[in-house]
Formats: C-alpha cells, sequence, structure tokens
C-alpha cells in the first residue's frame, strides 16, 4: 500500500473550486468515517455535502490523506482532519474533528495532518488556532499538547456557540 501526502482543500464561502474539490472527495471521506459506523454512511455523506456545499457557515480548511492498495487503483481516504472558522465562536480557527482509520493509527497520520493544517493556516496568516477537547479524553489532550497546544480554560463554547463545561479550550500560538 502507498500513502499520497496530504492534500488540503480551502472551502471559502461561494469558492466554486473548493467546493467541486470538495464533492469529488464525499464518498471516500464519508466512507472513512463510517469505518466505525457503517449503518450511517448516508448521514455521513450528508455532513461532508453540507460541509462543502457551505450550508455550514465559514472557511473552512480540510487535510485529508489517501491510501492505495499496490495492487489497486482506487484510493481511500486513512484520515481527515478539518480547520473551521467558526462564526459561531467570534470567527476563530477551530480544529474541528480529527478522525484517522483504526487501523492506521499510531502510524503518524494524525500528527501530519495536522501539522499540514497549520502549515496552511500559518501561511494564510491566521495567528491562533483553537481547539476543545473533553476533559476527560486524555489522548486527545496529550496528542494536541505534543503539537504545542497549550490549556487556557476550563469549560468553554462548542464550535457551535454553545457552553459546555466538559470541554477545555486549547491554543497554538503561531
Amino acid at each position: 500500500m502507498t500513502y499520497n501526502n496530504a492534500m488540503y482543500i480551502r472551502n471559502i464561502i461561494d469558492d466554486k473550486n473548493g467546493k467541486e474539490k470538495g464533492i469529488a472527495y464525499i464518498e471516500k471521506l464519508a466512507q472513512l468515517l463510517a469505518d466505525s459506523q457503517p449503518d450511517r454512511i448516508d448521514d455521513f455523506r450528508k455532513f461532508w455535502h453540507d460541509w462543502f456545499e457551505t450550508k455550514i457557515p465559514g472557511d473552512k480548511i480540510t487535510v485529508f490523506i489517501l491510501k492505495k492498495e499496490d495492487r489497486d487503483e482506487k484510493t481511500s481516504a486513512v484520515g481527515v482532519v478539518r480547520f473551521w472558522q467558526t462564526p459561531y465562536c467570534n470567527n476563530i480557527w477551530l480544529v474541528e474533528g480529527l478522525e484517522v482509520r483504526k487501523n492506521e493509527r499510531r502510524l503518524g497520520i494524525g500528527g501530519d495532518l495536522v501539522q499540514t493544517g497549520i502549515k496552511v493556516l500559518k501561511n494564510i496568516g491566521v495567528k491562533n488556532i483553537f481547539v476543545h477537547i473533553n476533559k476527560n479524553n486524555i489522548p486527545s489532550i496529550k496528542f494536541h499538547e505534543n503539537l504545542g497546544f497549550m490549556k487556557i480554560a476550563d469549560g468553554c463554547n462548542d464550535s457551535y456557540g454553545d457552553f459546555r463545561e466538559s470541554l477545555n479550550r486549547y491554543i497554538l500560538n503561531l
């Protein structure tokens, strides 16, 4: 099997090119999310469609890695991370979601995805990236702290602006 380099799509509001690129990958990204919940594949297709069609408002960066099987020309997504400049939280940039196929974890894919997104955001002038992590999700906390994120708040608003006592806010200064 061969891993492709991390690719990204910047999905700016009303950006036809970003939208078309995203739509081309909806099935691969939906399959990735459906690995753990195959009965929800239609929900995941709808989510990605809404994400790239800008039904979910705000500027977005989607970074993903594809894998090609040696004997097969087909590719599948092995990991994806979404960065979102959410209008529900004063337009801060958030790490909105990170997923890596279960059997591909602990190979550095998640770190590569987030690092690629950080580089893209830094190149467009973003100064800070935030992530909201459930205070009981120790693996995620350690992962983000190893990337340089620092805890700045106990309890915070989620990406839709609703306060959640169970979430802590972390920041990465670029």
